[in-house]
């Protein structure tokens, strides 16, 4: 068997890519299948082909050559509707070949609401032969645009033993403890702008705390508005956004000297958290959990078990949250070996398992 993948990057610095990377190594491991891997972002993976333009002629331009590509598969699978679903259904028509569309986030959701977009997105997904999401809000935000398609939800699965057991020496950050911790790309979408209010509130409470955010530059104009925003409440010494933490290996020691994870995830006109797999990597380092609900978080966490999921944007209300884990050390124990359980039943080796069953089914 080969199959053709359409991925936006397969670069291990984002979720995303984190996902893609993994499906796509243990897909063809378990179903001894050869792959085509095309993309947008070049990360130097096997297999890979950087030919998946962002400008969208550009994209148009290369589809004959995506679809010889394809010519040669038995199976193309597309990471997100837009646009790599569109152009796998494009660039296969008349070739007969099976489709498999896996909705990550905000790229099979946000072209549903766009009326220039959403007429060829529903017909993309109408043309695959089977439909995954990654969490039960990613499917209903889909549904609610496009109500007669057939998903299946088969959450994202974490490396226990990738976070549990870390590399010593990777990254040193031992002058910031005790912090709790926020991992994600710096945009609106992560909501650093509400959790570093929320740090504002808890600070003295807990005048030796400090807060990590692990996350990479994505614009301007959001680095500017957090920088200022730390500088406004006074807490340049006490928050640390780290730009420069590269590698799984410096990721994961980060996490295991964390006091407890957060991140304020919002819905941003739908550009939303399709899971977020960050916080099955903060479970499988044993570390409790505040996130946001209402997202694809809710799939992530087991609210009030191994952590808190607050409702609201309020950044009062998340500060309690993560008080009331940190002022309570048998819940915040108790917490952490719940979340080691919840990584260790959420390894890859279920989850892809359940992606095998789709394409035997396919191929049958």
């Amino acid at each position: 068997m080969k199959i053709c993948f359409l991925v936006h990057n397969l670069r291990q610095d984002n979720g995303a890519g984190v996902f893609s990377r993994r499906l796509i190594m243990e897909l063809s491991k378990d179903l001894y299948a050869e792959t085509a891997v095309l993309t947008t972002v070049a990360s130097g993976a096997d297999h890979e082909q950087a030919i998946l333009h962002g400008n969208r002629w550009r994209l148009l331009g290369e589809l004959w050559h995506i679809r010889r590509i394809i010519r040669g598969c038995d199976v193309v699978h597309a990471l997100d509707v837009f646009p790599y679903g569109f152009i796998a259904a494009l660039a296969s028509l008349g070739l007969e070949k099976k489709l498999v569309i896996t909705a990550i986030g905000s790229g099979s959701i946000l072209p549903l609401y766009l009326w220039q977009y959403a007429p060829f997105m529903r017909w993309a997904y109408r043309r695959a032969a089977a439909i995954t999401a990654i969490s039960v809000f990613t499917k209903d935000e889909i549904l609610k645009k496009a109500p007669s398609l057939n998903i299946t939800v088969i959450n994202p699965g974490v490396d226990v033993q990738e976070f549990s057991h870390p590399v010593t020496g990777a990254y040193d950050i031992t002058r910031y403890k005790p912090y709790i911790l926020g991992v994600g790309q710096l945009r609106w979408r992560k909501g650093y702008h509400f959790s570093i209010r929320s740090f504002a509130r808890i600070a003295p409470h807990f005048p030796d705390l400090h807060y990590v955010i692990v996350g990479k530059h994505y614009t301007d104009v959001y680095d500017r508005r957090l920088k200022n925003l730390i500088a406004e409440l006074g807490l340049q010494e006490r928050i640390h956004i780290l730009q420069d933490v590269n590698g799984r290996e410096a990721l994961a020691e980060i996490y295991q000297n964390a006091e407890l994870f957060c991140l304020f995830s919002q819905n941003i006109l739908h550009d939303v958290e399709g899971f977020g797999i960050v916080f099955l990597e903060a479970a499988a380092a044993g570390l409790p959990v505040v996130g946001s609900k209402n997202c694809g978080i809710d799939d992530a966490v087991e609210d009030g078990k191994n952590g808190i999921l607050v409702a609201t944007r309020d950044p009062e209300d998340f500060a309690r949250a993560i008080m009331r884990i940190l002022g309570d050390e048998k819940l915040k124990r108790e917490m952490g070996i719940r979340s080691l359980a919840l990584a260790r039943d959420s390894g890859w080796e279920k989850r892809i398992g359940e992606y095998v069953s789709i394409y035997k089914d396919l191929i049958q």
